[in-house]
């Protein structure tokens, strides 16, 4: 009987959670039709264009996504809390694991653009780049933080924790993970998924992980968008390589303040993550999880919470569109663009 429950669960998350996205492709669509009517030359800022991407996301999809798996069975999570200390021992962990398997992700991504002949693929910077620094913090570091800890989160694990802890934290980072649909952020998005998750279960708080979420966010935004924009690390490098110590001395006179900053946000970033590998091993025996009535069979498990309809939808949509996004394939944004997006 709990497995044809869990079953149900998981499958009502994955194909609410794809069909949702399916929709917002649809309703950008629609947006364009109306927009190529009403504009006669169909322009319009890219700032204002993405504002009405990610409002449909927050105040349409998102928001039907709760909608569509409102009704399904919840389960109490007991309410502990972190305190000062753990709070922050959490967010270094959380940094430390987003660093290792940012490495991981980018080295693998380094492997597989040279084995197709397109470089390392990254999305992401293409929508960063796009982005105000006003609209970038209020989306990046605030907005999508709340909704992706409501959605993979607590929505998911309120409902399906009693199926099994381990199983629900796997889930929430491979779901959170792939819904990113690409390689680049893949990787370290189920790290701190499942970390997360793990924090969640253990807490019942979810004000816990997105605090945490807000800061891995807005400082990562930061350090690409606004510290390594600030000087070409590249034309420094070139100096260096061609032995010419006079423009190397030159660019860092006029690069000066600039490559202090990044000197201190690099030292940051090292005794960071030294601290949080060194917070792991030390709270190890933390790391426990708790068994339930309810708790599926180990043997079960994968056939429970993926061999279902939902998930299998979910898994093989998100999962071709990480493989595609590789070879510089994306049949959504080919669509969009005949609409004019």
């Amino acid at each position: 009987m709990n497995e044809v429950a869990a079953k149900k669960a998981y499958s009502r998350f994955g194909f609410t959670y794809t069909a949702m996205y399916w929709i917002y492709v649809a309703v950008i669509a629609l947006f364009l039709i109306i927009r190529n009517i009403v504009i006669s030359d169909g322009s319009m800022s890219d700032q204002i264009q993405m504002l009405i991407y990610f409002g449909i996301r927050f105040v349409i999809i998102y928001p039907l996504m709760y909608f569509f798996i409102r009704k399904l069975p919840k389960f109490e999570i007991k309410k502990n809390k972190l305190g000062i200390s753990g709070f922050i021992a959490c967010l270094f962990i959380t940094y430390f694991l987003m660093i290792v398997a940012n490495v991981v992700g980018m080295m693998l991504n380094s492997l597989i653009g040279n084995a197709t002949g397109n470089g390392a693929v990254n999305p992401l910077m293409d929508v960063v780049d796009g982005m105000s620094p006003i609209v970038m913090i209020v989306i990046v570091a605030v907005l999508a933080p709340v909704w992706e800890e409501l959605l993979f989160r607590k929505f998911l694990i309120d409902r399906v924790v009693n199926y099994g802890e381990v199983t629900a934290m796997l889930m929430s980072g491979v779901m959170f993970g792939l819904y990113h649909g690409n390689l680049a952020q893949c990787t370290y998005a189920f790290a701190i998924g499942c970390f997360l998750a793990f924090i969640y279960i253990r807490t019942g708080k979810i004000g816990y992980t997105i605090a945490i979420h807000m800061f891995i966010n807005g400082f990562s935004t930061y350090l690409t968008k606004f510290m390594l924009s600030g000087v070409n690390i590249a034309e420094m490098q070139g100096y260096l390589l061609n032995g010419d110590t006079e423009s190397y001395t030159k660019f860092v006179q006029e690069n000066m303040t600039a490559l202090a900053g990044l000197a201190m946000v690099g030292l940051f970033v090292i005794v960071a993550v030294f601290v949080g590998f060194i917070l792991a091993i030390v709270l190890r025996k933390k790391f426990v999880f708790e068994h339930h009535e309810e708790e599926i069979e180990k043997g079960k498990r994968f056939k429970t919470a993926v061999l279902n309809p939902g998930m299998i939808l979910y898994m093989i949509y998100w999962i071709a569109t990480v493989i595609l996004t590789q070879f510089n394939i994306s049949v959504i944004e080919t669509f969009l663009e005949q609409l004019g997006g």
